[in-house]
């Protein structure tokens, strides 16, 4: 059990890690194709972001699965010091679960964990040129649902069937960087997380395509 916790969290720390090479790859080698007196990050934008999500439900494994969201808000630069806020649409999905031999009789319960979620949040930044490292806080919403199938001696008895949807809020934290790659594009990676009221924590390390207008 110890070396798969181990082998889950590195890797996490490996996709995180090349999501800033990527961004780090950009802020040293791609070349500037706009004047440095260019007010950066003062603008509305969106972001498509997609990565990876790890789930930690009460009482059982941690679980990972992908996510992917669309952001939009508005920055303002306020003399290198960047605030804003925005909001967030997202689907994650949230891993399976397996129990063995649930019932005595050799057969496999597995339930597949997926999710819609929502959030606003305000963020606060320094511009470093062209680079922004950056946090956030605020509110996420998930809504959970899960599916579930059986295996075992009888296979041919066996029906999957959905539960209904369940739902949490709870505080929504994290950060990143964001390189301007032009006035216009950039890329950001991340880290956000989240503590629902259920008892539920989620992780998200995402990697995004910005435009800003």
């Amino acid at each position: 059990m110890k070396k798969m916790k181990l082998k889950l969290k590195f890797k996490k720390l490996s996709f995180f890690l090349v999501m800033l090479a990527a961004v780090a790859f950009f802020a040293t080698g791609a070349v500037r194709v706009y004047a440095s007196s260019y007010s950066n990050f003062n603008d509305y934008y969106m972001s498509l972001n997609g990565g990876l999500a790890e789930t930690s439900s009460s009482g059982l494994s941690s679980e990972s699965g992908g996510t992917y969201n669309l952001s939009f808000g508005k920055n303002f630069n306020l003399n290198r010091f960047v605030i804003g806020g925005g909001a967030m649409l997202g689907y994650s999905s949230n891993g399976s679960y397996t129990v063995n031999n649930f019932d005595g009789y050799g057969d496999n319960a597995t339930a597949s964990i997926d999710s819609v979620y929502y959030g606003v949040f305000v963020k606060g930044g320094y511009d470093y040129k062209n680079i922004m490292p950056f946090v956030k806080l605020g509110y996420i919403g998930y809504s959970f649902g899960a599916s579930y199938s059986y295996s075992g001696p009888y296979d041919s008895y066996y029906a999957t069937y959905s539960t209904p949807i369940t739902s949490e809020g709870g505080l929504l934290y994290g950060a990143g960087v964001e390189y301007l790659i032009t006035p216009n594009w950039g890329v950001t990676a991340q880290y956000f997380g989240a503590s629902l009221s259920g008892g539920d924590k989620v992780n998200n390390f995402t990697l995004g395509v910005d435009f800003n207008f």
